[in-house]
């Protein structure tokens, strides 16, 4: 096995941090294990990481060291050999791993509005009791005062901790495997973008641009852009409508922005197609990440309400309900007055716009599972009936 001393596993006290399972005793070896000729023995360890130091997006005074420990071991080059060790799929650790410190980036924006715990800062004594009675599975600590303070305190030292990352993932930008390159653009942008400097970090993403060799390198380059405050409306003419969707997410503001976006949706299957390797910043189907941006914008309905069609005539129930159709809705009827538990009397005075929704809503035989909780709550927030034939009336 290689060693990993010299990037701080073994300098780091374990047993006063906690991952999603309790006090971080197993994350040495897990870490050791980056960088191991054991192939299982890696998998366990992203499993690890992904599973357990970032559990569900989660951070965890665990995520801070374990961000330092995965960065140095991708910083230091005498590990590259075995981290550009490809799996039965094709895919490198490095890529891999990459992709566990651009999840920890996305984390960290989670946090970005959380105030610091006000507590009083705890004694040495506090805290060994604290990991004691932790490591003794007493689950009374997990809803502790002292539990909250040093979860906040994790949360603070983050954005630092993505800062001192940048250095490391920028090297990777332009690395000669597409892989690994689209996935350190995708880590870069979201490390970059919790800096307070962040418009000061766009330089190496605008010489990516240009050196960027196909759609899904150039979608992450101009959402990143975006992201980080550089104007994307260079690209809203580009010959590429996944380019030109890319660049108008940052545009809230643009008309032109929103029609291209509207334009995309007409197609939303379609849409979902667009990459071959998806950026980060879709974590399930682009359309959905699309639609959310267009129903938020400060628009007349009629400007999105072409793309508000095309998405209920393809949506299904289930998830759907909760990504596209059932947001749909509350756009659609946002007078609606919804407690939870208690369906709210059905819309009155329908215009055309909200008809037309209506009528796609009743032609798409997916939505009207009874058994489907998630659709029966769509139309419950906006006092929609669940009989098909009572909202076609509405519609009519």
């Amino acid at each position: 096995m290689s060693s990993t001393k010299t990037l701080l596993v073994d300098e780091v006290d374990w047993s006063r941090l906690f991952h999603a399972y309790g006090v971080t005793s197993d994350t040495p070896r897990h870490l050791h294990a980056l960088v191991s000729d054991d192939e299982a023995a890696f998998g366990n360890a992203l499993d690890h990481l992904h599973g357990a130091v970032l559990h569900q997006g989660t951070v965890y005074p665990a995520t801070v060291p374990a961000l330092r420990v995965v960065a140095g071991t991708l910083h230091d080059q005498t590990h590259h050999q075995v981290l550009r060790r490809r799996d039965e799929h094709g895919r490198s650790r490095l890529t891999s791993l990459l992709e566990w410190i651009d999840a920890v980036g996305d984390s960290a924006s989670w946090y970005e509005d959380t105030d610091p715990s006000d507590a009083a800062e705890p004694t040495d004594e506090d805290i060994d009791a604290f990991y004691r009675a932790m490591a003794a599975d007493d689950e009374s600590v997990w809803g502790s005062e002292l539990n909250h303070y040093l979860w906040a305190r994790s949360i603070a030292e983050l954005p630092a901790a993505c800062g001192e990352a940048l250095t490391t993932v920028s090297t990777f930008l332009t690395d000669k495997d597409e892989t690994v390159r689209s996935a350190a653009l995708d880590a870069y942008v979201r490390l970059a973008a919790v800096q307070p400097d962040r418009a000061e970090l766009t330089g190496p993403l605008l010489s990516a641009v240009e050196a960027a060799s196909g759609r899904d390198e150039r979608a992450v380059v101009v959402l990143g852009l975006g992201d980080l405050g550089v104007d994307t409306t260079p690209w809203l003419s580009d010959d590429d409508p996944a380019i030109r969707a890319c660049a108008a997410l940052s545009l809230t503001g643009s008309a032109a922005a929103t029609a291209v976006l509207v334009g995309a949706l007409q197609d939303p299957l379609a849409v979902d197609e667009w990459f071959t390797r998806r950026p980060s910043r879709f974590d399930m189907r682009v359309h959905f990440g699309l639609m959310a941006n267009v129903l938020a914008r400060d628009v007349a309905l009629a400007e999105i309400l072409p793309a508000c069609l095309s998405v209920v005539r393809v949506a299904q129930g289930g998830l759907w309900s909760n990504m596209t159709w059932g947001p749909v809705l509350l756009r659609v009827f946002p007078d609606v007055e919804f407690q939870p538990g208690v369906r709210p009397d059905p819309p009155q005075n329908l215009d055309d716009a909200q008809k037309a929704v209506l009528r796609a809503l009743v032609a798409n035989d997916d939505l009207w599972d009874r058994r489907d909780g998630n659709a029966n709550l769509a139309r419950m927030r906006v006092g929609l009936p669940d009989d098909r034939d009572a909202v076609a009336r509405l519609a009519s």
